[in-house]
C-alpha cells in the first residue's frame, strides 16, 4: 500500500459495485448517510464495475452521485460533459465516453461460431427472465444487463469455449460469473488515466480503491490506498498490500471510507 499524505489533498474514491459498495440484494442502504455526507466534501464517487452503463445509471440515481463511472470491467468511461474542464472523449449519448475495450458483436460472433458445437450459457442466448433467475435481479435491472456494450457475461460453458475466447480477449472470473471483454481493456487502466485527470484539474490528489474479486485487482494496483472488502468465504487472494476490511460488502466499503476518507 502506497503511503501518502491525506492531509488538504483532492481525495477520489474508485469503487466496484457488486459485492462491494451493494450488498447481496443490489442494495447499500447502510452507506446512504456516509455518501451523503462525502459529497458534502466534494469527494468523487467513480464507479468502476463490471456493470452496463444503463444498470450504473440506476444507480446514480439513486444515490446521486453525477461523478465519471467506468462500464464493463474498463471498457469504456462514461463522463458528463466538460466535466474536467475540456472535452474528454467522443460525445456519446449525452457523454463524453472513452473506450478501450471492443463492441459487444465481435465477442458474439465467436460465441456463434461455438454454440454449435460446445455448451455455452451466456446473457446473449438467455432471456431477461433467466438473467433474472441466476442473477437475483429484478426484471427491469435483468434487462439493463443484458443491454451490454463492450462484453458479455458466461453463465456456464465448456472450457473449449473459454480457451478459444483467451486467444482474442480477456476472460476474467467475476463475483459470480465469466467477464469478457476486449484486451485493450481493464479496470486499471480506466482508473490510471481518470487518475491523471483529476491530478490534472485539482494538483495532488490521494485515490482509494475498493473491491472484492480478482476483476477489481488492476484497480487497485493503481490506486494510493487499495482495499477489499470481505466476501462471505473471506477475501480474494492478492499478492500486494492492501487494507482488508472485516465488513462484507457494504459493511465493509463503510469501514475503509471512514478509514481513509474521513480521517
Amino acid at each position: 500500500m502506497r503511503k501518502r499524505s491525506c492531509a488538504m489533498v483532492k481525495k477520489v474514491i474508485f469503487t466496484d459495485l457488486d459485492g462491494t459498495l451493494l450488498d447481496e440484494n443490489y442494495r447499500c442502504d447502510k452507506a446512504l448517510e456516509l455518501i451523503k455526507l462525502i459529497k458534502k466534501l466534494n469527494v468523487p464517487i467513480v464507479f468502476v464495475s463490471a456493470k452496463t452503463r444503463f444498470e450504473q445509471e440506476v444507480f446514480r440515481r439513486m444515490i446521486g452521485v453525477d461523478d465519471p463511472f467506468v462500464v464493463e470491467d474498463g471498457s469504456a468511461i462514461y463522463l458528463p460533459k466538460n466535466y474536467f474542464g475540456k472535452r474528454v472523449g467522443v460525445e456519446r449519448d449525452g457523454y463524453e465516453v472513452l473506450i478501450f475495450g471492443v463492441e459487444r458483436e465481435a465477442i458474439i460472433r465467436h460465441l456463434l461460431s461455438l454454440k454449435d458445437r460446445y455448451y455455452i450459457k451466456s446473457y446473449a442466448f438467455m432471456s431477461v427472465e433467466e438473467v433474472a433467475e441466476v442473477t437475483g435481479l429484478s426484471l427491469e435491472m435483468a434487462e439493463l444487463a443484458k443491454r451490454r456494450e463492450f462484453s458479455e457475461t458466461i453463465v456456464e460453458a465448456d472450457e473449449e469455449v473459454m480457451e478459444h475466447l483467451r486467444k482474442f480477449f480477456n476472460v476474467q472470473i467475476g463475483g459470480k460469473f465469466i467477464h469478457v471483454y476486449g484486451k485493450g481493456a481493464d479496470k486499471g487502466k480506466a482508473v490510471r488515466l481518470l487518475t491523471k485527470l483529476y491530478r490534472d484539474l485539482y494538483g495532488e490528489v490521494v485515490t482509494i480503491g475498493i473491491g472484492n474479486s480478482y476483476t477489481d485487482i488492476p484497480m487497485l494496483k493503481e490506486v494510493d490506498i487499495p482495499a477489499l472488502v470481505k466476501n462471505r468465504d473471506g477475501w480474494i487472494d492478492v499478492d500486494f498490500e492492501v487494507y482488508k476490511a472485516e465488513g462484507v460488502a457494504t459493511e465493509g466499503w463503510v469501514e475503509v471510507v471512514k478509514r481513509f476518507v474521513l480521517s
